[in-house]
């Protein structure tokens, strides 16, 4: 929040007993900075992230971009896997996965998952046109 990416990425370094709600905090400031394989990076020291650090990681790899990059994420088809695993999805979900998959030209796939939403919002609209 304060903007000073270091100091936190310092704080969280030295801190011994790390939870999720410091992970996702560390991996938004990283986003926020425009460093997504950061949080790649962190994602991978989770043993068990619960969906909003999954949210994360999902809008770190539409960030990243391109294909190569987003391997590092495990692919879309890891991404799609992982999201499918999840039991409670949201529409922040969707919608990442939704950018993912436009960005990697797979936009056939954005638009059958976004014919199982049931209330859209306006940014998952947005999505749904830009894959048309």
């Amino acid at each position: 929040q304060c903007g000073d990416i270091n100091r936190a990425q310092l704080l969280f370094e030295t801190s011994t007993k790390k939870t999720l709600p410091m992970y996702g905090a560390m991996m938004k400031g990283y986003l926020k900075n425009n460093l997504p394989k950061k949080v790649i990076d962190l994602f991978n020291e989770i043993k068990n992230p619960d969906r909003v650090i999954i949210i994360l990681l999902f809008n770190a790899c539409a960030k990243l971009g391109t294909n190569e990059e987003l391997n590092l994420c495990g692919d879309v088809t890891s991404a799609k896997s992982l999201f499918d695993r999840s039991t409670k999805k949201t529409i922040s979900m969707y919608g990442a996965m939704m950018k993912g998959f436009i960005i990697n030209n797979l936009s056939q796939e954005a638009i059958d998952l976004f014919n199982e939403i049931k209330d859209p919002n306006e940014i998952i609209i947005t999505l749904f046109f830009n894959a048309c």
